[in-house]
């Protein structure tokens, strides 16, 4: 599935937690991924789940401007619980988005069954076949269908009979701000985990695998747990070499890899990315009060005196 999404920069940091969930995935266990705000666990959570398209695939009422190709594929939810939650909440939450993620499926089907439909008829094969290829259909069933020449009315039975049959097809669930889970719904989770055998990852802050330690019956199903880290100086010239900057910022993403600018904004920041997104922003907004062209490091270090600089 392609899940590219604007100014989103691949990572060392990303790659490791991409690992981490596709090893959840894959045998099934629950992980916990933990680390300090703002060094881009949410952000990253989003893109593994191409959950931007995603929301926005289902936020367009037309499903004429819908573009199925952009999130066809989809296996994985992505959930923030609400401050207060309850568990009945968590589950109705986690319910309805997988349900969405069906509806996806089904659209997948339907628009299969759409381009069959469209070139039944004898003597068109060639052009029945590429079709079917461009749209990536079941191609073992699909030449099936067409090879046996069956009528409209015999092909929509068919796919109608196969939509009845599709499973849902969500295999990931990652629950961002697991921290604000309440033991009960910690137990919903846990209740979602082993009777749907899906993979979950759990996010939070650091202090949130001792946590969960203290609950054997979920502790005990967790297979990995993932430290996310801090930007490394490498990654962090990595990314602006990768032409990133906030969104909004009009200052070229050369200007900060100068040796003393980049050394400046990982002293400041720690290669923490929240609190890099807001020095750039405000490093660009002085440029432009000032009038300046250029990124100096004592641009930078006014920033730096202009911003709160904390837990980020």
């Amino acid at each position: 599935m392609n899940n590219t999404a604007p100014n989103f920069v691949v990572t060392t940091e990303y790659q490791r937690f991409a690992e981490f969930c596709d090893a959840c995935r894959a045998y099934g266990y629950i992980g916990l991924c933990y680390g300090a705000p703002g060094v881009g666990k949410t952000l990253s959570a989003r893109y593994y789940a191409n959950w931007d398209r995603v929301l926005a695939y289902w936020l367009i009422p037309d499903d004429a401007d819908r573009d199925l190709a952009q999130v066809a594929g989809s296996e994985t939810v992505f959930y923030t619980p609400e401050v207060t939650n309850t568990p009945r909440r968590v589950e109705e939450h986690i319910w309805r988005l997988r349900q969405s993620l069906s509806s996806i499926l089904i659209t997948e089907l339907e628009e299969q069954e759409r381009i069959l439909l469209e070139t039944v008829g004898p003597g068109n094969l060639a052009l029945r076949y590429s079709l079917l290829h461009d749209i990536g259909a079941d191609t073992r069933l699909s030449k099936e269908l067409i090879e046996a020449q069956l009528t409209p009315q015999e092909i929509s039975m068919i796919y109608h009979a196969r939509s009845r049959e599709l499973s849902d097809p969500t295999t990931l669930l990652v629950i961002d701000e697991a921290d604000r889970l309440k033991t009960a719904a910690l137990e919903q989770v846990r209740d979602i985990f082993d009777q749907d055998g899906l993979g979950v990852v759990l996010i939070g802050m650091p202090g949130l695998e001792r946590r969960l330690s203290r609950y054997p019956q979920l502790y005990s199903r967790v297979g990995f747990v993932h430290e996310f880290r801090t930007l490394s100086a490498r990654e962090v010239r990595h990314v602006f070499n990768q032409k990133w900057v906030p969104s909004g910022v009009t200052v070229a993403a050369e200007q900060f890899v100068a040796p003393e600018i980049l050394a400046a904004l990982i002293r400041i920041t720690g290669g923490n990315f929240r609190l890099l997104h807001r020095l750039i922003t405000q490093s660009a907004r002085l440029m432009k009060i000032n009038a300046l062209s250029k990124v100096t490091q004592e641009v930078v270090e006014a920033a730096r005196e202009a911003l709160v600089i904390g837990t980020a």
